[in-house]
């Protein structure tokens, strides 16, 4: 199992309702992506106002959460491989790279592949 996740901070001036609103559309995007390249499995999460998550922060020290979380997952490496290299997805991978622009602080997000291991 290989999964390419990333991790989203919103653009610095946007309200979190505007980038919910905003995170809405991109799971469309998300999910054209998915399809054309034969995803077996897609996750949008976003990060919950709750005291926890700020106890948590000041505990540990550490960055306030994303904002939210995209995770696409397939069964074989080599399938994403094909996909990217194929250029099937150029305009589907086109569209999403444009709505990043529109909300995502893309300078202060992470994207990376990644293996699932249980």
């Amino acid at each position: 199992m290989i999964k390419f996740v990333q991790c989203i901070r919103r653009k610095r001036g946007l309200t979190k309702q505007e980038f919910r609103d905003q995170w809405v559309e991109y799971g469309n995007k998300v999910k054209a992506v998915a399809e054309a390249s034969d995803a077996s499995r897609t996750v949008l999460s976003v990060a919950l106002a709750m005291e926890q998550n700020l106890e948590i922060m000041q505990a540990r020290g550490t960055k306030a959460p994303y904002d939210g979380m995209v995770e696409f997952w397939w069964d074989r490496g080599n399938d994403v491989v094909a996909f990217l290299d194929s250029g099937a997805g150029d305009q589907v991978l086109a569209d999403l790279r444009h709505a990043q622009e529109a909300f995502m602080d893309l300078p202060n997000c992470t994207f990376f592949f990644a293996s699932e291991e249980e």
